[in-house]
């Protein structure tokens, strides 16, 4: 990632959590497991997911400096919106699953019936889809999600170090998504 971007996106912002994390930005989208095709299509994954324009921009940039194509990047913006569908609705499930028991569910509500035909052939390829749509479930906070993407990442042979690179990196950027919210870039 270029880091005169992301310096220039923290300008101004010399507390010691803007401090903390812009480093951990750097470190994760640059020094990590993932790669930097994988961290900038993440970024922008979550940035559309989180509703930041600052982050959205930078993600946009890394992505192109590591050759992503504009229909990858697409796919990556998409890729919340469609699992910001999916992870509200699994949640919904999930709590009066938790609350009322599996019998419950199953006799007042079906199956989900929603489409999801964009995931059966995604432009990115299902593992780095599902690298997107563990981030996006990360940041919304969707157990069933979170724990259905892991396993199917450890299914395609990610290994988990390159998942908690990606779990972290969805975390530093949700948190700095909050810092531009509260204090938009100059």
């Amino acid at each position: 990632m270029d880091t005169a971007i992301l310096d220039s996106l923290f300008t101004g912002r010399d507390s010691a959590i803007a401090r903390d994390l812009k480093l951990n930005l750097k470190k994760l989208a640059g020094e990590s497991a993932l790669s930097a095709d994988e961290a900038a299509l993440t970024l922008a994954a979550v940035a559309q997911s989180l509703g930041s324009a600052p982050l959205a921009e930078l993600a946009a940039l890394a992505a192109r400096a590591a050759g992503v194509t504009e229909p990858e990047l697409g796919e990556a913006r998409e890729a919340a919106a469609i699992m910001g569908m999916l992870n509200r609705y699994y949640r919904f499930r999930h709590y009066l699953e938790a609350a009322q028991g599996k019998d419950y569910l199953i006799e007042h509500y079906r199956a989900a019936g929603l489409r999801m035909n964009g995931l059966a052939k995604p432009v990115l390829g299902k593992a780095r889809f599902e690298l997107l749509a563990l981030a996006v479930s990360i940041v919304n906070g969707c157990e069933v999600c979170v724990t259905s993407h892991e396993r199917e990442l450890r299914n395609h042979g990610v290994e988990a170090e390159k998942i908690h690179d990606l779990a972290r990196l969805a975390a530093v950027a949700a948190g700095t998504a909050s810092l531009f919210l509260s204090h938009p870039p100059s």
